[in-house]
């Protein structure tokens, strides 16, 4: 039944106060089921603890129920990441819940190419029927899935789905960033930062409170936390000045790109200084003085490579600031106690994004920032339940559909499916579970074309979004108030967090947990597939992987009992708090909080840090100087291998350089005025939020700009370009063009259009749909030559104007944030 929200809370006895959501005058649709309990009362009100499933932060959540109906959402006090903090996207769960749009059960297409609804039977018949054709065709590679999961169980689980059908095609499109770090450090995670007990953060085009893998959580370890005096003090490098550049104690806006170089700098002043760790340096490091291989050549040195070649004066050239800002930020860095330095956001989403975060990471390696409080750790693995190894059928490594040459050490899953968008992708049954890759990436509309060509395509989705709209099969799945869930330990984030909760209410329509339709395809399809997943359903696999957390004995369920630095001062002393606790106990009270934790304080041995081959944290790279050379010499033009490759891949650096951290410039596609800088505010967080009229009303709600893209640009550059706050414009590349309005703002970096992500939908739900523009539709191919990720940041547009800014409309903007 679709009833207005205000009415639907009307029934239940319930104000707009109260449910801690705002109106937005959305139709709600409400199930005959609950409209009967809303009238019948009693009334009763109860309150249930969960975890958020819009985005990758993981944060705790509190819901309010009346009548076991949920009517409000708050950000649970208690959860160690987000201490009772909520972002806009998290507090419009109930409005993805009850959102009209959602799908109510499975679709098929069908032979006149109509998506029609069908019932779950048929639907998991025909595709258990084709994923054995695969199997038993000899060709088990042709099966491929991408899939996006905050957990890593769900995540291992699908893996394991792919592998027992003998292929190795699974990938997440949207994966963190790691290579910089297996580089350096040996890992093949993102570290920890340790903002709780960081007195300095210095963030290198990471907006911490908006953006990252857990804003709410850096929100709450930094400021909730805290004390006024002990606030953690924040630089902030970028080039535009973000609300979190706003909150920093100093921002210095630097041109797109040049993050390395301003690191660099920074080392460079501390070097010369002598401000750096040198106990740890010389104990903990490799590359740093000039050393000799094992073929007896002098190798440059990581200080040499600093003191001739990144003096302030140049640096603040490069990077478009003055001298003193490079020496400044060098010296409050050295003089504070526990600095630490992060990457993220525009820094890592350009063609040179792993030559930045390794020039950065190299001042937490300056500092001896490892191991310690407020600095870099390793959160170890939650120790949950082995999987036992997938039989395989004689292969020794499984093939994967995602993987090629355009990249030293990886490739772009999306660009390696999508290829020129006029060839058969090597697939035949292709999953894709949580993501929507055709509105999210670059290669979309190659993507898309692709998706047509292969025989059978499975979404897993809640709303008929951009990709599913071009499947096979649509196979509803739950929101995540309708279902088991869980999410682990964020990226970049210091302490181990499990969070696990059930559902809050059963599903209101004919939905499913994509977790359950793998099993049940597993069984359907028969052996060896039934007896290796051989769960009945999602949540007895997640007790089954869970036992081992219980058995490990480590870490509490979160109750708030214990701060962290209780837990830690207990555990260093020998008391496990989970020991002999049971585990039918423990289960019950992990699902009822809905989450387990255990901080990850320094563990006393800076070498479990690190798993390069050199036991050290590389300045220079040796895993990076080995792959090199097998580039060259598979490559090679004549040259000597490493330079070779350096060639092949169009480098700045020099052979004796480019294993060792350095500036590399970023590349630009195109000829326009200027340069395209695309960002994530916090209301695009997660694929959902947008279906959500009260996070499209304040969208852009420090530019007053709701429901709509903007442009911010610099006062110089709209004076240059004629333009006015307010007016609508069009920004064009070769790809195509998109529209967006004004916004003059005075922290804009000249020459810059600075665009936020999340907007411009073709598909999802009609509220969304045709709202804004999607920036991604005008971006050039690039990418970075390592990783092989996109880059968002290295195309160059033209701008026009469309219209002026219509009387009556939003003023301008005066003065930040």
């Amino acid at each position: 039944m679709l009833l207005r929200r205000r009415e639907f809370m009307k029934m239940l006895g319930v104000t707009a106060a109260t449910a801690g959501l705002g109106a937005c005058g959305r139709n709600w649709l409400v199930s005959d089921r609950m409209v009967q309990l809303a009238l019948r009362g009693p009334g009763l009100e109860r309150e249930v603890q969960t975890v958020c499933g819009l985005c990758e932060g993981g944060c705790g959540l509190t819901v309010k129920l009346v009548d076991d109906i949920p009517v409000g959402i708050k950000g649970n006090p208690r959860h160690p990441l987000n201490r009772g903090g909520i972002c806009p996207v998290g507090q419009a769960g109930l409005e993805v819940l009850y959102a009209p749009e959602r799908l109510r059960g499975p679709m098929r297409r069908d032979d006149g190419g109509t998506l029609r609804p069908a019932p779950w039977e048929e639907v998991l018949e025909q595709i258990a029927a084709r994923l054995s054709e695969v199997h038993s065709g000899g060709e088990p590679q042709r099966f491929a899935m991408l899939i996006d999961a905050p957990g890593r169980l769900f995540y291992e689980l699908a893996e394991r789905f792919t592998q027992v059908l003998g292929s190795g095609s699974i990938a997440n499109p949207f994966e963190a960033e790691t290579l910089p770090y297996m580089l350096t450090q040996g890992t093949e995670t993102v570290p920890g930062f340790d903002l709780a007990h960081a007195d300095l953060v210095l963030s290198f085009g990471l907006d911490l409170f908006e953006d990252g893998h857990a804003p709410i959580h850096a929100i709450a370890a930094t400021v909730g936390t805290r004390t006024t005096e002990e606030r953690v003090l924040l630089l902030h490098a970028s080039s535009r000045r973000s609300p979190t550049a706003s909150k920093a104690a100093q921002h210095v806006n630097i041109r797109p790109g040049t993050h390395g170089a301003l690191a660099l700098g920074m080392a460079h002043v501390l070097v010369r200084e002598g401000r750096y760790d040198r106990r740890f340096v010389a104990e903990h490091t490799l590359g740093f003085d000039e050393w000799t291989d094992d073929a007896g050549q002098q190798r440059l040195g990581f200080r040499r490579l600093l003191l001739e070649n990144y003096y302030p004066d140049r640096v603040a050239q490069i990077c478009g600031c003055e001298p003193s800002h490079v020496i400044g930020f060098a010296r409050r860095f050295a003089d504070a106690s526990a600095p630490v330095a992060m990457a993220g956001g525009e820094a890592v989403w350009g063609a040179n994004a792993t030559w930045n975060v390794i020039a950065i990471h190299a001042l937490n390696a300056l500092v001896g920032a490892f191991d310690r409080a407020g600095g870099v750790l390793l959160p170890p693995p939650i120790p949950f339940t082995p999987l036992e190894p997938v039989p395989r059928t004689g292969r020794e490594e499984l093939p994967s559909v995602f993987t090629s040459d355009a990249a030293v050490f990886a490739s772009d899953p999306i660009e390696a499916l999508a290829g020129d968008g006029s060839t058969t992708p090597p697939v035949d049954v292709l999953f894709i579970v949580n993501t929507n890759p055709v509105y999210a990436s670059p290669a979309g509309a190659r993507l898309r074309a692709a998706l047509e060509r292969i025989p059978t395509v499975v979404a897993f989705a809640p709303f008929a979004d951009e990709t599913a709209s071009v499947a096979d099969f649509i196979l509803p799945t739950n929101v995540f108030l309708e279902s088991w869930h869980e999410s682990t330990t964020p990226p970049s984030v210091s302490v181990q967090v499990l969070g696990l909760a059930p559902p809050v209410v059963e599903p209101l329509f004919d939905t499913r947990h994509a977790g359950d339709v793998l099993l049940d395809l597993a069984a359907r399809i028969g052996e060896p597939a039934a007896s290796t997943l051989p769960w009945r359903d999602y949540p007895d696999y997640l007790k089954h992987r869970v036992q081992g957390l219980e058995k490990a004995g480590q870490g509490t369920v979160i109750s708030g009992s214990f701060e962290e630095s209780w837990v830690r001062f207990l555990e260093e002393r020998g008391w496990w708090f989970l020991a002999n606790s049971g585990f039918d106990k423990f289960w019950e009270d992990l699902v009822r909080q809905a989450g387990w934790w255990n901080p990850a304080g320094p563990r006393g041995d800076v070498s479990q840090l690190f798993g390069t081959e050199s036991g050290r944290y590389e300045f220079y790279s040796r895993a990076l100087e080995k792959r090199l050379v097998e580039l060259g010499t598979r490559r090679g033009r004549g040259q000597a291998p490493l330079q070779g490759a350096i060639t092949e891949l169009g480098l700045a650096a020099s052979a004796d350089e480019v294993c060792l951290p350095h500036y590399e410039p970023p590349a630009e596609t195109g000829a326009g005025e200027l340069s395209l800088q695309l960002f994530r505010p916090m209301t695009a967080r997660g694929p959902l939020g947008c279906v959500s009229p009260m996070v499209l009303e304040m969208f852009g709600y420090y530019t007053f700009s709701g429901w709509e893209t903007w442009v911010e640009l610099s006062e110089e550059t709209a004076h240059e370009l004629d333009f006015h706050d307010g007016d609508h414009v069009a920004l064009e590349s070769e790809r195509g063009s998109i529209e967006c309005v004004v916004r003059i703002h005075p922290g804009a970096q000249p020459g810059v259009a600075h665009v936020p992500l999340g907007l411009g939908h073709r598909a999802l739900n009609e509220i969304c749909t045709g709202i804004g523009s999607n920036p991604t539709d005008v971006v050039v191919p690039a990418r970075d030559p390592l990783a092989g990720t996109p880059s968002l940041t290295s195309t160059r547009v033209q701008a026009h104007l469309v219209r002026r800014r219509e009387h009556g409309g939003p003023p301008p903007m005066h003065g930040g944030h």
